[in-house]
């Protein structure tokens, strides 16, 4: 199987379940109506290695819709440059610490464009957009942390929030 970005590893200050206090929010844990549009990662030219920006912000484009009626897509671009994603890809950790720490923007404001190639992808964007996602921080606050991978533990967290799986 070939990787597509995810860098396994969890630092020992990471959270895990029980640290955020365990709310039902969606008793069926059935998010299928709140999902967000398909995207793909990998674009003409290149495999971004995002997976992990592209499945964290499909959780919360889930939970946003779920909250607010709302559908929403999130920059993946933006987030995979500011959480570092690098050539091999990304932690888990990594992209959430950079969601919680420097908000998001919207997919309109940082696009990906088909045929881009690896160093348009991870432009730098520009300071008043890496300033305005720091808003969404200002309505959302996002916390993470990792469970156990057992069905029991994966259909009791359902209830809670989408669980962003990883396959590497």
């Amino acid at each position: 199987m070939e990787n597509h970005g995810v860098l396994l590893g969890q630092r020992n200050n990471d959270w895990i379940a029980g640290s955020i206090p365990y709310e039902i929010i969606n008793p069926s844990g059935d998010w299928t109506a709140y999902l967000p549009d398909p995207e793909w990662q990998i674009t003409t030219n290149i495999d971004t290695m995002a997976c992990v920006s592209f499945s964290a912000l499909n959780c919360l484009e889930t939970l946003v819709h779920f909250h607010t009626g709302k559908k929403v897509n999130f920059s993946d671009r933006f987030t995979a440059y500011l959480s570092g994603t690098t050539i091999n890809g990304n932690w888990l950790w990594k992209v959430g610490d950079s969601i919680r720490k420097d908000g998001l923007v919207l997919q309109e404001e940082w696009k990906t464009e088909p045929d881009m190639d690896w160093d348009t992808y991870y432009a730098v964007p520009p300071i008043e957009l890496i300033n305005k996602a720091k808003k969404f921080l200002d309505e959302w606050t996002v916390n993470y942390e990792f469970i156990d991978f057992t069905k029991e533990s994966l259909l009791k967290h359902l209830k809670q929030a989408p669980i962003q799986v990883v396959i590497p």
